[in-house]
């Protein structure tokens, strides 16, 4: 009993010292810079919900609708401001860190588990301003899927299988796609426990675990679709979240993988080097697998390794299709873990040869090899913070000034403190809380901060991924609740990829302030001489 409190008191102080450093990074940042765009997305979309819209129904949206609901959630409890919204991104991060570790700790000892955390608390959300988007609340629901389900294996206890249903089902609802890798990560490591060898732990009953796993996922999914399907979401939810992907979305926002150039920057190579890693760590540790499997020594122990292979490989595939740099980002979670038990067993490796080499004493050789590696990652986070994201580091540098509406509370550059303040008072001066404005292409942000709302069921525009039918039904829809204010952020991407839209602004609407690519207009009928 006192042995197993020493060791949950250490685990726990592990715990409480990555939440210091993720405080210790976080605090002096979550609070900087807005996104107008994604961020806007989900707040405005988090208000809509709020007022009783169903997502995909009654506004399009490319994500599942729990990061609108949880979003929403924070704000009845804590307020509708974009404080709120980055607090829940801040205790987003933090827990992944800390599900990272404790994932890891299933297959690795303690301080290779916290080599696994230190990039996770670093290459991930902070490059996203902390802002928890609807694939980071699912990478949160995935790690904590696995940590429960890697739970119920290991303790053969139901329960655990039951919650970790639970959390795979909020992955499904936070993005749809990263849920069903889960899925398929989870039976392959059920096979994986049965046809495994029996070494350190007692097989449990695989099919009451799948089958209370399967339960705590259809506890949340059944009722949902029932009051989706009566209420008509179902076939909308259909079209974006399955049709558009499949037939859409790899047309339209695709990006090539990135290749070594000779010549480039030390930054460009570090860059590049990171997209090719995980590949290089996947197959590595596949041959050992496979070289595992034909030796028959794969054991239950091993089937743990292959989860999160499993899953590691599927998150990959995301950057197969828009291979930039915040999408491999995302990725990386469960390659943080993967990467940790691949060098905490090439750390065993060389400190067994060292021991008969050199007649170290092997605890010797282990912990100079578990340094070593230490250093290594840390050396390894470091060189890519410095040369991936200058801005992270100066960021602090830059001044800033508080953006000091109702809803906001970030702090940003002058200048985009001077822009918003200035647009919002235009916005506020021309347009009653109850009209309609209409901002485009993609812009949600000022109807978030001006808590206007917006007439037509899209809040974005991307070329391609709209029709024409599309953007004449838009149209329809903004006449039937004429917006008081129309924002156009650029005017010359309406012209080229929305000309039907920009034709119905300008034929009933005045470009009444001009702020350097953006174009702010009044309906020609009531005009307002308000300055901002």
């Amino acid at each position: 009993m006192i042995l197993k409190l020493k060791m949950l008191a250490t685990e726990l102080s592990c715990c409480l010292l990555i939440t210091a450093v993720c405080l210790a990074i976080g605090l002096p940042r979550y609070l900087r810079n807005i996104d107008l765009r994604d961020e806007g997305f989900l707040a405005y979309g988090a208000v809509r919900v709020m007022e009783g819209k169903i997502p995909n129904r009654d506004f399009v949206s490319l994500q599942p609708p729990l990061s609108f609901y949880a979003l929403a959630a924070v704000f009845k409890l804590f307020g509708t401001s974009l404080v709120s919204l980055r607090t829940l991104g801040l205790a987003v991060y933090i827990l992944i860190a800390i599900l990272v570790y404790a994932i890891s700790r299933n297959l690795t000892g303690r301080i290779a588990s916290l080599c696994a955390a230190i990039p996770a608390t670093v290459i991930g959300m902070p490059f996203f301003d902390f802002v928890p988007s609807a694939v980071w609340q699912g990478v949160l629901a995935i790690l904590m899927a696995m940590f429960l389900f890697m739970h119920a294996m290991t303790t053969n206890n139901r329960r655990w299988a039951f919650l970790a249903g639970l959390a795979t089902a909020a992955a499904i609802l936070s993005r749809h796609d990263q849920g069903f890798y889960l899925t398929i990560a989870v039976l392959l490591y059920v096979s994986a426990i049965k046809y495994g060898k029996q070494k350190t732990i007692e097989k449990p009953y695989l099919g009451q675990m799948l089958g209370f796993w399967t339960a705590g996922i259809m506890l949340i999914m059944l009722p949902l679709g029932i009051y989706w399907l009566f209420c008509g979401a179902v076939p909308y939810m259909f079209k974006q979240l399955i049709v558009f992907p499949l037939t859409t979305y790899a047309r339209t926002s695709s990006l090539p993988m990135l290749t070594f150039e000779s010549q480039g920057p030390l930054r460009d190579g570090i860059i590049t080097a990171m997209y090719y890693l995980p590949p290089v760590v996947y197959a590595l540790t596949a041959i050992w697998m496979v070289i595992t499997l034909i030796r028959r020594r794969f054991c239950a122990d091993h089937a743990g390794v292959a989860f999160v292979l499993v899953v590691s490989i599927f998150f990959y595939c995301q950057v197969l299709t828009r291979s930039d740099l915040h999408h491999l980002i995302i990725t990386l979670p469960p390659f943080f873990i993967l990467y940790m038990w691949c060098a905490q067993a090439v750390s065993r490796t060389l400190s067994n040869v060292f021991a008969k080499r050199y007649m170290w004493r092997k605890p010797a050789a282990t912990r100079i090899c578990a340094a070593a590696i230490l250093l290594t990652v840390c050396a390894a986070t470091l060189s890519v913070l410095l040369y991936t994201e200058p801005v992270f580091l100066e960021s602090l540098k830059t001044p800033k000034t508080l953006l000091s509406l109702e809803r906001a509370g970030v702090w940003l550059k002058p200048e985009g403190t001077q822009l918003l303040d200035t647009v919002t008072k235009i916005i506020h001066s021309n347009a009653e809380p109850n009209d309609a404005i209409l901002c485009l292409p993609y812009a949600p942000m000022y109807y978030f901060l001006s808590a206007r709302h917006n007439p037509t069921q899209w809040n974005y525009l991307w070329p391609g991924d709209q029709t024409v039918g599309d953007h004449q039904t838009l149209v329809k829809q903004a006449k039937m609740d004429a917006p008081a204010v129309v924002i156009i952020v650029n005017k010359d991407w309406m012209q080229v990829h929305a000309p039907i839209i920009d034709a119905y602004v300008k034929s009933e609407y005045k470009a009444a302030f001009n702020l350097e690519t953006m174009a702010i207009y009044l309906p020609l009928n009531r005009q307002k001489d308000n300055k901002p």
